[in-house]
């Protein structure tokens, strides 16, 4: 809240604030979700209204809602391209591309369900070709290490971080950062008929807002219906939402799957958190463990 205090100040605008219960017992409530239809009703809309000068109108929102829905279904077969081998997406970095549009700019739009259309269009031909994802430094097809990520990525030195990966087959199929605007991957759907509502439940489903079991639990359906060899936390510091309780979701992972995972940190906007050469050589120790692994199950 404070940031946004700050930036209140700063830019001597209005604010307003949309709170939303978190889901402590891994569920949202009748009460919670008449609690935050309410505030969408009788402050956000208010406000929203006093700020454009425009009136709310609830059968627009349908009709965005509507077009959300036809991307999630698009955004979601390509989020599940990566269950191939070789997987034809990279989850955690590339996602980044994917996921922006419907969670800013263009969500409920024509020009939203364009984009994933063509998306979910391209992937389906590098399925088909048999290719692998796009990095910086090039098509990553022969991929050695397939991954899942829980935790934000850098963005002080993204390219560099995304190359550290890239450099050594590793591709990312499943990571839960591109679940933090919604699981659409696990079932939700914007609902035009419940314009309100499916806001409330939209909000509270985010992954940042599910409680540390759950979070064990997708992380765990992730490294079985992926068929990852192993797991990596990136825990950024800057974010407490994310980074709040990572190492007892490490070991809980490890104690329910038997794989062993890795652990990173970096941070999202500080530079001096970033140890090029600490991280890569923390990467590097979990590909040879992996390595090992394997080794030692063929032999």
């Amino acid at each position: 809240m404070k940031w946004f205090e700050l930036l209140r100040e700063e830019y001597d605008c209005p604010t307003v604030f949309l709170q939303v219960p978190y889901q402590g017992d891994g569920q949202m409530t009748a009460e919670h979700r008449e609690f935050m239809v309410r505030q969408l009703h009788d402050s956000v809309i208010p406000a929203l209204e006093k700020v454009t000068g425009r009136k709310y109108d609830e059968e627009r929102l349908r009709e965005n809602l509507a077009l959300s829905r036809q991307a999630e279904d698009d955004l979601v077969a390509v989020l599940h391209a990566a269950k191939n081998k070789p997987s034809p997406i990279d989850s955690y970095f590339g996602a980044v591309y994917y996921v922006g549009p419907i969670f800013s700019a263009f969500r409920g739009t024509p020009e939203g369900v364009e984009y994933y259309r063509a998306l979910r269009h391209e992937v389906e031909q590098r399925v088909a070709a048999g290719r692998g994802p796009v990095t910086p430094d090039g098509p990553l097809d022969e991929q050695k290490y397939r991954l899942v990520v829980e935790g934000p990525p850098n963005w002080t030195n993204f390219r560099e971080f995304w190359s550290m990966f890239a450099d050594e087959g590793a591709v990312v199929v499943a990571s839960t950062y591109a679940k933090v605007g919604g699981v659409y991957d696990f079932g939700f759907r914007h609902d035009p008929g419940d314009p309100l509502g499916t806001l409330a439940d939209y909000c509270s489903g985010c992954y940042t807002n599910l409680n540390l079991p759950d979070r064990i639990e997708m992380l765990v359906t992730y490294l079985s219906e992926y068929e990852a060899d192993g797991f990596i936390i990136n825990s950024v510091k800057s974010c407490n939402s994310f980074s709040a309780g990572q190492l007892m979701m490490l070991r809980e992972v490890e104690r329910r799957t038997g794989v062993p995972g890795g652990f990173i940190e970096s941070d999202l906007v500080d530079p001096r958190y970033f140890s090029a050469a600490n991280i890569k050589n923390r990467l590097e120790s979990y590909f040879q463990m992996i390595d090992a692994r394997r080794a030692g199950v063929k032999a």
